[in-house]
């Protein structure tokens, strides 16, 4: 393949030529004279023999409270060809309270123009300028602080009032990472068979990376309002007609195009915090759609993305449905979206599915593109879900903003709560809020129940550690309390309250305990007694409930709640509350020979309550605790009622899913803590050949999968575990088939399809299985035609690819042909199916090439994404932390300032069960505490999973091996 790209030249204005020149002389000058961190980050005024006092407010990590940023002018020159700019920052600021010496402002990675920094007062008829004694980076005085404060101190001390400071920078794009002013990539097709490589640069600041492109105030408190001008010079060759320029707000006027220079200006934001600022360059087209309101007013909503057809027909979907959400957060929140425009724009390269910044949502492609021909339903649904969350954070974080980092999850967590009902709103037939327990509380409770979790609202004291808390417990442990709130106060009653706290604190910032306070105006409860027992202390209670029929006619419930831990605690860890929650505690219930009822919730009061008891008129024959699975605990049996449950959910005596889902959820917890025997656990997904609920049985199948996987030493039991699973699923195989059945299935039914299909062909280990033969055809008619075949495998196109992976040849024929289709692919959610199904060889040579190529320029999806799929599967697991040890110090360069993907490679070696690979894990990690970055804490939780396998499989091995190696099969 033909690899061409432009090579050109620039030739830069002389304003911005004798800037960088300036600030080349002058870094190298100050090293010279002995920079103190030798960065070459600081320039201009000489340094003083007397530094003045070394402990001053840069000590702290916190902005002082008494200055007050207002309003921001930011302006930007950026050079295209060589990625780098120069910039000023003006800001005007309100000093309060004491007068003061010293002005703050977060800025790293930048050159700053120390003698062109300016301090003025405001009022009166003119400004008056102040006199600046010094300025210095907070590592001037102590090497050991990171806190990122460049500190102005004006020669004497100023009163309260109004100032304006202004700073002349100059920095680089980032080229190595996706944080930050970073540029991102993607090659062109050219007609004549080439390749061209075209380049966008955009941000992506949250949470502390603001700081990194220009001075600022980086603090969510720090709200203010922006006025932005962007200059973007362009080498000569290629045509300026083509870019644009967006940014948070609309521009004041068309965009200006002199010679090679692209400038806009941009009318002033509402105030915001810094993290959301946001502006992308690109040649992207868009697609526009207008939202107009009951009263005539409207939001101009357009859709950016790559130029070639493809991706402009897949911009549609968006379009269609970001109206509809918009207008239901409208009405759920009772406050309108306030800005004129929303802009969405899909990157190549993105760091996170998306980012929430005020006017203008970035996205990586995957999660904003849909292809109605040839995307599956599961994109579908992820792109509606990616675009729901984006959009409720306009009102949850951008309207209203947490004020400090700690209560990350009033962002997060409402996000990944509310955007439920932002799907419901644009696609009501898929039942959206029938998946919130599976797919939001188990995978929170299976983070939390670690001795490694955290309460969900934390303090932080480093950038890392900032980054560290975007997690499970901010995300979906938020959401899942959030659900919790909205059961136990009532959907109205809760929304009225959300609608209250939004009007309190709009343009503004709140705590948590702001919050609860708007919520209890309208609550029949304390939701502040309540809630501070779910949010001051990590992971949540499971209840014992015990039924007593003596008295006929009558049942006695008797509840006690104790702390669910997977794991031995830490030594430190203590609680305010005592590790006791106030629970709103509901059942569902079959009377004696009658009906299936649900109770109303009954409080237990952990400060009142060692015990509750409740009494029915009615003598039952079980009860299913946490009704519909609203509340984040899990609930205890006694064998008679457990047994009793058993049978129940086998005649079909549980009518809904949820109840379903969260019985064999919390059963298996339970086993995995020896309050059940992990036998009766199994014994209660025999029934599941008959279960045709999707989140059922994709429950029964993981939880199965989970246990096997245990004993995957012992062959026989392993290899029973796969005859049990393929057993299991040929009922659905057989009833799903390949094809949809109407043009009006459920959602559930093309994932019920994928899901069975797609285990049953590994599970049933025999190529010459009909069903595993109709996959691998499917897969080489694909490979001959794949532009027209993929619509027809759209919807099990994961199936076909993993499967003809499983059962390649010895020549390695499918997985070579697969690799070219990633090669040639430009979408993004292919390649990663691509890439997860690669990494199913059982050729390690091959895996081994893989990951190196994977290092490349123009390596597909991501680099850190063929380690972490190679390390899915059990017979790689030795492979993977093979790979990532050898490889660890360029994953450390790429990702270790980013949050999510370090914490993937470091989990990869979660997965080990022996005391010797612990010691093997801790010890390698501990050698690279200086380049894990963000990683530090998954290292902590990694090892603590390690630990829990450990333990696993000294109390489980032996009765999870018998229980296969007997269980019955056809």
């Amino acid at each position: 393949m033909l690899n061409r790209r432009k090579k050109i030249g620039i030739a830069i204005g002389a304003g911005v030529a004798a800037a960088i020149a300036l600030i080349v002389i002058v870094v190298v000058s100050t090293n010279k004279k002995g920079d103190p961190d030798n960065d070459g980050k600081d320039d201009g005024k000489d340094d003083k023999d007397d530094i003045g006092p070394l402990d001053g407010p840069w000590d702290n990590i916190r902005l002082p409270e008494n200055i007050k940023a207002k309003a921001y002018k930011l302006s930007l020159h950026i050079n295209w060809e060589h990625m780098n700019y120069t910039g000023t920052q003006e800001v005007t600021m309100d000093v309060t309270g004491e007068e003061t010496k010293y002005f703050l402002i977060h800025t790293v990675g930048l050159v700053i123009d120390k003698a062109a920094t300016t301090l003025h007062k405001l009022g009166g008829k003119s400004d008056e300028e102040l006199t600046i004694k010094r300025t210095f980076m907070d590592t001037e005085k102590k090497p050991e602080l990171r806190h990122d404060f460049y500190v102005v101190e004006s020669e004497e001390a100023v009163a309260a009032g109004s100032y304006k400071m202004k700073i002349s920078f100059a920095g680089q794009v980032q080229t190595e990472k996706l944080t930050g002013m970073y540029r991102s990539k993607y090659e062109r097709k050219l007609q004549d068979g080439g390749t061209e490589m075209i380049y966008q640069v955009s941000t992506d600041f949250e949470p502390v990376d603001a700081r990194s492109a220009f001075p600022c105030f980086d603090e969510p408190a720090q709200k203010a309002k922006w006025t932005t001008d962007i200059k973007v010079t362009f080498p000569a060759g290629i045509d300026i007609h083509e870019y644009n320029i967006i940014s948070n707000m609309p521009l004041k006027e068309d965009l200006s195009r002199e010679g090679q220079v692209l400038s806009g200006s941009f009318m002033e934001s509402v105030p915001m915090s810094t993290y959301l600022v946001c502006f992308a360059v690109s040649d992207f087209l868009y697609k526009e759609a207008t939202y107009t309101r009951d009263d005539d007013s409207t939001v101009t909503m357009r859709v950016y993305a790559r130029r070639e057809q493809e991706f402009q027909d897949s911009a549609d979907y968006a379009l269609e449905v970001t109206p509809d959400i918009i207008k239901e957060y409208e009405k759920f929140y009772k406050v309108p979206y306030p800005l004129p425009k929303l802009d969405q724009i899909a990157l190549p390269e993105f760091n996170s599915g998306a980012m929430e910044n005020w006017g203008i949502i970035t996205y990586r492609e995957s999660s904003l593109l849909y292809n109605p021909t040839t995307s599956s339903t599961a994109e579908k649904q992820r792109v509606c879900a990616v675009i729901a969350h984006e959009a409720a954070h306009q009102w949850f974080g951008n309207i209203v903003t947490m004020a400090w980092w700690n209560d990350l999850w009033l962002n997060e967590g409402f996000a990944s709560f509310v955007e439920y009902y932002g799907i419901d709103a644009a696609e009501p037939d898929w039942n959206i809020l029938d998946f919130f327990y599976p797919d939001e509380m188990t995978t929170a409770m299976n983070f939390d129940s670690s001795p490694s979790s955290h309460p969900i609202s934390v303090q932080v004291s480093s950038p890392e550690e900032l980054s560290g808390l975007f997690d499970t417990i901010s995300y979906r442990k938020g959401s899942s309390i959030n659900w919790m709130m909205m059961k136990f106060m009532g959907d109205d009653k809760f929304a009225d309250g959300l609608a209250q706290y939004i009007a309190d604190f709009q343009y503004g910032n709140a705590a948590m305990v702001d919050l609860f306070d708007s919520l209890n105006k309208v609550a029949n409860v304390n939701v502040t007694k309540v809630m501070l027992t779910w949010t001051l202390q990590m992971g949540f209670p499971y209840v014992t409930a015990s039924l007593d029929t003596s008295i006929p006619g009558s049942t006695t419930i008797t509840l006690e709640q104790d702390r669910f831990i997977v794991g031995e605690a830490k030594d430190d860890d203590t609680s305010e509350f005592d590790y006791k929650w106030h629970i709103p505690f509901s059942y569902v219930y079959k009377v004696k020979d009658g009906d299936v009822k649900t109770s109303d919730i009954h409080w237990i009061w952990s400060d009142n309550d060692t015990s509750k008891t409740v009494t029915v008129n009615e003598e039952i024959e079980w009860i299913k605790g946490n009704a519909d699975g609203n509340f984040y605990y899990l609930v205890n049996y006694e064998d008679d009622n457990l047994a009793a449950l058993a049978n129940a959910l086998e005649a079909g005596e549980l009518p809904k899913a949820t109840d379903k889902t969260s019985l064999v959820y919390d059963v298996f917890r339970l086993a995995e803590t020896n309050h059940v025997e992990y036998d009766k656990a199994l014994d209660m997904t025999k029934y599941a050949k008959t279960e045709t609920e999707y989140v059922v049985l994709s429950r029964i199948l993981s939880e199965v999968l989970s246990a096997g996987d245990g004993v995957k030493s012992d062959d026989t039991a392993y290899g029973n575990l796969w005859k049990y699973v393929a057993e299991m699923l040929k009922p659905r195989v057989d009833d799903m088939g390949w094809d949809p059945k109407s043009d009006n299935e459920p959602i559930t039914a093309p994932k019920m399809r994928d899901m069975a299909l797609r285990n049953y062909c590994k599970a049933v280990q025999d190529k010459t299985d009909t069903t595993v033969q109709e996959a691998l055809t499917k897969f080489t008619e694909f490979v001959a035609d794949p532009k027209t075949k993929k619509s027809e495998i759209k919807d099990v196109f994961t199936t076909v690819m993993r499967t003809a992976i499983i059962y390649d040849d010895d020549s390695n024929t499918n997985w070579n042909s697969m690799w070219q289709l990633l090669q040639d692919s430009d979408w993004e959610a292919d390649q990663r199916i691509y890439i997860a199904a690669l990494a199913r060889s059982k050729n390690e040579t091959v895996l081994r090439k893989m990951i190196e190529d994977s290092f490349a320029e123009d390596a597909k999806a991501g680099t850190w994404r063929y380690l972490y799929y190679v390390s899915y599967h059990g017979d790689h697991y030795d492979l993977a932390w093979e790979l990532l040890q050898d490889n660890w110090d360029e994953y450390a360069v790429k990702y270790n300032t980013t949050s999510f993907t370090m914490g993937y490679l470091v989990e990869i070696p979660e997965v080990f069960d022996t005391q010797e690979k612990y010691n093997e894990v801790a010890a390698f990690f501990k050698s690279k505490e200086s380049n894990i970055g963000t990683g530090l804490k998954t290292v902590e939780e990694t090892l603590s999973k390690i630990k829990s396998n450990i333990k696993w499989k000294a109390d489980h091995f032996e009765n999870v091996k018998t229980w296969f190696t007997n269980v019955e099969l056809e």
